[in-house]
């Protein structure tokens, strides 16, 4: 992360300002390049570093109908990837097999983070052959202890299974996808076992992420600014996030839907991308004027 006031930042900031203006124009920017569509934001966990425990908006699945029309919408956008997750564990959906087939048959890469608990030999026989494209585990620990307190609802030993699982079945199967990576977000509560964890895996899975803590738009530290610097954010020019019921929040940080920039129900995903809720934040960050809305102020995971 560049410093404030070094000559390196004052140089990023200015390129950003001129910059993204100019690619907007050039159509850079017709279509986001990171469509999330939250397929369920029901959960079988309460892991201490999730928001859920302050989540207050309504849970659910997402309509198969409703699905399909997002995707055929990025098809026609030449779409590369989507993300079936947001807030909630994919594997709850009993539609999400069908849901990443329907990708797959569109052309589009499918990605998705699991906490894996539900994924039995039969669910991952089927995952395979359902054509996904990439899969990420969160598993905050190496040790049952350190886990199950991380990661309440879970049991460390039967995530552990299920990843083995995958892996064998993978290579049962003569598969390549989906691809397997582990994320590992260290706390004072884990730290001690960041090299057990990463002896364990280590040239088992295809990537590991060890990934620090943020504090979710400023949910976890109110009152705190998060980013004190002024550049803006990428993410309300190239990402795109759907919650369950239609409606679209201005990016993933926004656990709540605070931020509701339309409902794909009703509008098409390029019409809210290009509405004038979105170009006003836009235009703010351009300012590096971040006070509205709040949620990005606070937010430690500008990018």
């Amino acid at each position: 992360m560049t410093r404030p006031g070094s000559l390196l930042y004052r140089a990023e900031l200015v390129g950003a300002r001129v910059l993204l203006p100019v690619l907007g124009s050039l159509g850079f920017f017709k279509f986001p390049r990171t469509v999330r569509l939250e397929s369920t934001a029901n959960c079988n966990a309460d892991c201490v570093t999730c928001t859920r425990q302050v989540m207050t908006r309504k849970k659910g699945v997402m309509d198969f109908a409703l699905y399909k029309k997002v995707v055929d919408e990025c098809a026609s956008y030449k779409v590369s990837s989507i993300h079936l997750h947001n807030f909630g564990e994919p594997f709850i959906d009993k539609g999400i097999f069908d849901k990443i087939r329907y990708a797959r048959d569109k052309g589009i890469d499918t990605r998705l983070f699991s906490n894996i608990s539900l994924l039995d030999r039969e669910k991952a026989v089927e995952l395979v052959e359902s054509g996904l494209t990439r899969i990420k585990v969160s598993i905050d620990g190496d040790s049952k202890e350190t886990f199950n307190v991380i990661r309440k609802g879970l049991d460390f030993d039967r995530v552990v299974e299920n990843i083995n699982t995958l892996i064998e079945v993978r290579k049962e199967l003569g598969s390549k996808t989906p691809e397997i990576g582990l994320v590992f977000v260290e706390t004072e509560r884990n730290s001690h076992e960041r090299e057990g964890f990463l002896k364990r895996w280590k040239g088992r899975v295809d990537s590991i992420d060890i990934s620090s803590y943020h504090n979710w738009g400023g949910s976890l530290h109110e009152g705190e600014r998060g980013d004190k610097r002024a550049l803006p954010c990428l993410r309300v020019w190239q990402t795109f996030t759907v919650l369950w019921n239609g409606e679209v929040s201005i990016c993933c940080m926004d656990y709540d839907g605070k931020v509701i920039l339309g409902n794909v129900k009703k509008e098409s995903v390029y019409d809210i991308f290009h509405g004038e809720k979105l170009r006003r934040i836009r235009r703010r960050h351009l300012k590096g004027d971040f006070a509205k809305p709040k949620i990005c102020l606070r937010c430690e995971a500008r990018r």
